[in-house]
């Protein structure tokens, strides 16, 4: 009975301590809205740098970092396991550098679509197009990338589809969790441009990660949808053979002949969620072939009729491969999830209230 409460406890206190770096990565990241905002002396790129350095590195990948490794005591293992830093197979990856492209052409539609239901609701565009040197400079080419795909990419899905996605997968349903999630992300943009499609983006990643038990799926897809738009602006800049007419062609084909462009971009949508079930069929593929490799090397007990695979160190491997019942029979007990109380969400509805408005304050903004 000690150890049940001692567990809930452990449980309890990592559920505060998370949500207790949500909130401090929304207050964080607010605060640095509003110092970049007050530096206009600066160029827009020397302030874009400035936010996502600070941001990305110091908000979203050390301040949780050093609190689990300080104050939930984990070591660098435990760290990696607990963000789900794990290996997967090479092919995932090439297959994940697909579903990134596909991504990125799914969310310019979704991003079409929002962007006019906030313009007819009186939001207005009032971005500048970002200036880029008479000639091309392969160090700013290169910097763009790292600020905008490479950060990101290592930075977010470090803090959202690691230690917060682990641990709200033990206390949320799995719908609940995806929806969660996905709200998440895209409120911490805090940008009411941004926060939709960033929003189904959040939920997609997190499925991916959950389903395929690693990060880096997610992490190679996040470059590439970012990366390809870091890419495209250049090429429409300098008149890149490859992709230095993208945008404009999209705009012509709609138009000329707007069913076609239809017909293609759900063409490459459909691709996309097929090369996301061929990552899902692979991998169940991959633990049936464990769950057969489990049964040959650990040798059956005809009498209680189970595989002998027994220890507390080999449970989180059987349940990654679905072998609970077979290991270990009528005495599996799954570990019960943590079931949030209300005061434990304190920290995470002050989170979510934080970038709620702050996401309303750039709509408002965009009306005057």
């Amino acid at each position: 009975m000690t150890m049940y409460f001692d567990k809930e406890n452990k449980r309890q206190f990592t559920y505060r301590v998370v949500t207790m770096v949500m909130f401090a990565v929304a207050v964080l990241t607010l605060c640095m809205r509003m110092i970049v905002g007050s530096l206009g002396f600066l160029s827009d790129r020397a302030i874009d740098a400035i936010f996502s350095v600070t941001v990305q590195v110091g908000v979203f990948l050390l301040l949780p970092f050093l609190v689990y490794r300080f104050l939930l005591k984990k070591d660098m293992k435990q760290i990696a396991e607990f963000s789900s830093v794990k290996k997967i197979k090479w092919y995932y990856l090439v297959i994940a550098v697909g579903v990134g492209f596909c991504v990125f052409i799914a969310t310019i539609g979704i991003s079409t679509v929002w962007q006019n239901i906030i313009a007819i609701l009186g939001y207005k565009h009032s971005s500048s197009p970002t200036v880029f040197p008479e000639k091309f400079n392969a160090g700013l080419f290169v910097v763009d990338m790292i600020l905008t795909a490479v950060l990101p990419a290592i930075c977010e899905e470090f803090l959202i589809r690691g230690g917060v996605l682990t641990t709200m997968r033990a206390s949320f349903t799995y719908v609940a969790l995806l929806v969660l999630m996905g709200i998440i992300f895209g409120l911490f943009h805090q940008n009411i441009t941004q926060v939709f499609y960033t929003s189904l983006f959040g939920a997609l990643m997190a499925f991916l990660t959950v389903k395929l038990n690693s990060i880096f799926p997610a992490m190679i897809i996040h470059f590439i949808n970012n990366g390809t738009s870091v890419y495209l602006d250049y090429a429409e800049n300098y008149g890149w053979k490859a992709g230095g007419g993208f945008f404009d062609t999209v705009n012509a084909g709609l138009q000329s002949d707007p069913m076609q462009v239809l017909a293609i971009y759900v063409l490459v949508v459909l691709i996309g969620a097929g090369l996301v079930a061929l990552m899902l069929i692979l991998k169940k593929r991959e633990n049936l072939k464990k769950q057969k490799e489990v049964i040959l090397d650990s040798g059956y007990d005809q009498t209680n009729h189970r595989v002998v695979m027994f220890g507390e160190e080999n449970k989180s491997f059987v349940e990654e491969i679905g072998m609970e019942k077979a290991v270990y029979g009528d005495a599996y007990s799954p570990d019960e999830g943590y079931a949030v109380k209300v005061r434990d969400n304190a920290f995470i509805l002050g989170a979510l209230a934080v970038t709620v408005l702050s996401t309303v304050a750039t709509f408002i903004w965009g009306l005057f």
